[in-house]
């Protein structure tokens, strides 16, 4: 595990019950789709090093998950995680479909329209009901662009970058 990248997919919110219980926000599926006996780890920091947590039960709650793990027993020692990431190593992460991504995988790449001009750097995605927003980063400003197939029209992960062709208007501007 050592070697391996740690990849986020969840954050912890709040503690919920007096046994030690979770509340987390899933970054994607990934999270979900998690069995009893699964590792998790925290503080994916190199010099912190990884604490790894043992799944003993995952419940949806709405948009949420209430997890339990072995290590924390009561309120008090899960308070200590709150506000914290929790990761998987990536070979754990089940595969995607063609044309699908996970969100570590596009956070970072330079983002140019299919004309060629540069719109910055994909810094975020926010998550709707319908489609995900992507964030792009230009200087100090930022461009919402939305992730669906009419407008993204490539990913490159080896040349990191993303092409796009973006809705009449957007980028006026620009």
């Amino acid at each position: 595990m050592a070697s391996s990248r740690l990849v986020p997919v969840g954050k912890i919110v709040k503690t919920h019950g007096l046994r030690g219980a979770l509340k987390m926000v899933p970054y994607g599926d990934t999270l979900g789709q998690l069995e009893s006996g699964a590792k998790l780890y925290l503080h994916a920091d190199a010099e912190a090093g990884a604490l790894e947590l043992t799944l003993v039960q995952l419940r949806p709650q709405g948009r949420h998950f209430l997890a339990q793990f072995a290590e924390f027993l009561d309120v008090d020692a899960a308070r200590e995680v709150v506000e914290q990431e929790v990761f998987l190593p990536e070979e754990s992460l089940p595969p995607t479909a063609e044309d699908e991504y996970y969100h570590y995988q596009l956070i970072g790449l330079r983002v140019e329209t299919t004309g060629g001009k540069e719109l910055g750097i994909l810094g975020s995605i926010i998550e709707t009901g319908s489609n995900d927003v992507y964030v792009i980063q230009r200087d100090n400003e930022e461009i919402l662009i939305p992730a669906i197939a009419e407008v993204i029209c490539e990913v490159d992960l080896q040349l990191g970058k993303m092409v796009v062709e973006p809705p009449e208007g957007l980028l006026d501007d620009l």
